[in-house]
């Protein structure tokens, strides 16, 4: 049973960040947009075309109470996107972002204000043993 708003909080972060695996991160006509690493040769970006991002993620869902490894899932992502879009230059335009790219930030969002719930929590466990 659920019995604090923090629970809610870190169960909507980890499913955020299981949602990853399924949602793409953008898509793209399939051969309108060429990289190196051929990310868009079929048409989507997703976590599985990044072995860095795969690690990230596994690791943050694993780990989904640890802001500290979703932040670096959100700005390894970012990161990605931006060296990304700087390698197929004009091509950038055929490109249509998708919710997946938001889930890490989100996640971080979630997990953060579950922290501060916590922190009330304790905070209130902690004057009430002063009051005994």
């Amino acid at each position: 049973m659920i019995q604090r708003i923090q629970t809610v909080f870190l169960l909507l972060a980890a499913v955020a960040l299981g949602l990853q695996f399924v949602l793409p991160y953008a898509t793209a006509p399939v051969n309108t947009v060429a990289d190196a690493a051929g990310t868009f040769n079929d048409g989507v970006f997703n976590l599985n075309d990044r072995l860095g991002l795969l690690i990230n993620a596994g690791l943050a869902l694993a780990l989904a109470i640890a802001i500290f490894a979703a932040t670096i899932l959100a700005v390894s992502l970012a990161t990605q996107c931006y060296f990304l879009i700087r390698e197929v230059g004009a091509a950038v335009t055929n490109i249509h972002y998708q919710v997946g790219v938001a889930l890490p930030a989100f996640a971080v969002l979630l997990m953060w204000v579950a922290n501060r719930f916590i922190r009330k929590d304790e905070a209130l466990v902690r004057s009430s043993d002063r009051l005994r």
